[in-house]
């Protein structure tokens, strides 16, 4: 690439040279082919198909990767669970019949034992998580627990905890 002189820089040809220097700098040559619409697509399908549709497929999982998953998870399904509830006191007068505390508490204790128990257990540990593990991301958040070391100690803290929470809330 040639010098450009101050001269140069202050007169038009500079200035031009300096907003498009793709004219001083020869062009690369490029095979192009073309293609119409549905080649193109089938082209980016198969490019498409060799790429890993997911991280899943590259990185090993990781306890904080899973934690945060299984964390967003639990905080979906409480959600959908209570929202449930809420619309089935709302809306069932519209249909002609009430869904206070004490006809859950009946339909909850016309269950078999193990459904029972088993829908209690679930319950007890989606929630005991979730509020562990957001206790936990409350501390990174404080700068608490960021390196691997602590990291790790307190994940397994809150399974622990977790274990512990379900099973004192299964005794009630």
């Amino acid at each position: 690439m040639q010098a450009i002189t101050r001269k140069q820089l202050t007169s038009g040809l500079g200035r031009s040279l300096v907003a498009r220097p793709a004219s001083v700098i020869p062009a690369r040559a490029v095979s192009t082919e073309a293609m119409d619409s549905r080649q193109a697509l089938d082209l980016l399908n198969e490019q498409r198909a060799k790429r890993p549709s997911s991280p899943w497929h590259i990185y090993q999982p990781q306890l904080t990767s899973v934690s945060s998953i299984a964390n967003r998870a639990t905080g979906a399904g409480l959600s959908v669970a209570f929202y449930a509830v809420f619309l089935g006191h709302v809306m069932a007068p519209a249909f002609g019949t009430t869904l206070d505390s004490a006809a859950l508490v009946d339909m909850f204790a016309a269950f078999p034992g193990w459904f029972a128990t088993s829908l209690k257990g679930a319950v007890a540990a989606a929630g005991s998580y979730h509020t562990l593990n957001g206790l936990r991301h409350l501390s990174w958040d404080m700068g608490y627990f960021l390196d691997l070391k602590t990291s790790y100690m307190a994940g397994y803290a809150v399974l622990g905890a977790t274990a512990l929470s379900t099973a004192a809330i299964l005794a009630l």
